[in-house]
């Protein structure tokens, strides 16, 4: 009984801490987590995507009663942005600033490092945005809640699975609790419920577009590897969480006439 009870505290501990993580959400946690709680929390981050998602959905339901569509779509980009404090799309602008350019893998390492914001990071966010706003003004109206439960977390279990298959490019960091205590028994499971949830979202069709996702996610990082051969880093699971996000976004609008039958 006791080995249950503490299992329990262990999985709720770990929930919170990804919550406080990958969001500005307030949230109480009774102690001050440890390196092996910070890892843990990796194996819940489509959990706190699926909270994201059903936050913005309730947003939605209530932008449209008094906004126009293209404004409401406008004010989601801009929610998600907030609730999450820009953490991934930090992550996606020194990626672009990193990976872009003809350089060597240590220059690209530092430059993902500083904080300062560069020519292809400006341009590549404000690709990003484009494509987030383009794409849910694109989602039919009936198709709009299940796609904006799906991609956050989608894009989440996108960023689990290149900490679990791929190698950490750093000597320390965060990146290394991440693969010491998330390997593929938890992406396994964690990835059981995404498919199911996909599943319960839009049949079918939610499976496909979930390994697809998960194809794109592998692609992007092998692209990766051949710019930082020694792995992956912290700026690059949020890039992977941005890009796999808005992807979900885009293929649900795009095959929505295949969505409905």
């Amino acid at each position: 009984m006791r080995f249950v009870i503490k299992k329990i505290v262990e999985i709720v501990l770990s929930f919170l801490v990804a919550v406080q993580f990958l969001t500005t959400i307030r949230v109480p946690v009774w102690r001050q987590p440890a390196s092996e709680d910070i890892g843990r929390a990796v194996r819940y981050f489509p959990a706190v995507g699926l909270l994201l998602g059903s936050m913005l959905a309730l947003f939605n339901w209530l932008l449209n009663f008094f906004l126009p569509l293209n404004l409401t779509a406008l004010f989601l980009v801009i929610i998600l942005l907030m609730i999450t404090g820009g953490l991934h799309f930090d992550g996606f602008l020194d990626t672009c600033d990193g990976l872009l350019g003809y350089r060597t893998p240590e220059r690209r390492l530092e430059i993902m490092r500083d904080s300062r914001v560069g020519s292809f990071a400006v341009a590549g966010g404000w690709v990003l945005l484009t494509l987030k706003y383009a794409a849910l003004l694109n989602i039919p109206p009936d198709l709009m809640t299940p796609a904006l439960v799906l991609g956050p977390m989608l894009g989440r279990w996108a960023l689990v699975s290149v900490v679990v298959i791929f190698p950490y490019g750093r000597p320390s960091g965060l990146g290394t609790d991440f693969k010491k205590h998330t390997g593929l028994l938890e992406f396994s499971l964690a990835g059981v419920a995404v498919l199911a949830i996909a599943a319960i979202a839009l049949r079918l069709p939610g499976v496909v577009i979930a390994l697809i996702i998960f194809v794109i996610a592998q692609l992007f990082g092998k692209y990766v590897m051949t710019k930082l051969p020694d792995g992956l880093t912290g700026d690059i699971y949020g890039a992977t969480a941005e890009l796999c996000e808005t992807c979900s976004w885009l293929i649900i609008g795009v095959a929505a006439t295949l969505i409905r039958v």
